[in-house]
């Protein structure tokens, strides 16, 4: 006949179950500047000299914490919710990369960094409530238009800067940019 199993029994046997799988894959959250090469060589080339996050006119380049793994570790990024990047005259980051993990692009629409995609489970503008906010923060022509007072997105047109994440008023934000390269 089976015994009775306390609730400390219980819950010890679950979190012995939970310790023993292996840690679900988390998506990356985090952009790369303007330029990136792919991100499998990106944790190898960079040279973790902070020179793009310091001509960042935006500040909006930080660098990776430890806890995001030791290939990215000290490797430049972007949070659009935070701080999205500008697209600055001359895309100063990407000019002064000595080791090529940002490669110099000549025209703001070279920029691929990422493609905002909406959530339409959150937006707005999906449950009947004026809003132009992403729409109007894009600057890309053509990257994101409103089709029946709706935001829809240009995948290749948009070039990823976060503009219309950062600027979305619902929290959390029912536009976000997916880096191009997880």
């Amino acid at each position: 006949m089976p015994r009775d199993v306390s609730r400390r029994e219980l819950f010890g046997f679950l979190r012995r179950k939970e310790k023993k799988k292996p840690p679900p894959s988390t998506p990356r959250i985090w952009l790369r500047p303007p330029g990136a090469v792919s991100e499998d060589l990106f944790g190898d080339t960079c040279q973790r000299c902070g020179k793009c996050i310091e001509i960042c006119p935006r500040e909006c380049i930080f660098p990776l914490g430890g806890d995001m793994g030791e290939n990215v570790a000290g490797t430049p990024a972007i949070l659009a919710r935070r701080a999205p990047c500008v697209l600055c005259d001359g895309l100063l980051c990407t000019t002064v990369c000595p080791s090529g993990a940002l490669q110099k692009l000549v025209r703001n629409e070279d920029v691929d960094m990422g493609v905002a995609v909406i959530i339409q489970r959150t937006c707005v503008t999906f449950h009947d409530q004026p809003c132009d906010a992403c729409h109007m923060a894009c600057p890309v022509a053509g990257a994101l238009r409103l089709e029946w007072a709706q935001p829809v997105v240009d995948a290749d047109k948009c070039t990823g800067c976060g503009l219309c994440e950062f600027n979305c008023p619902t929290k959390p934000a029912s536009i976000i940019v997916v880096p191009r390269n997880p």
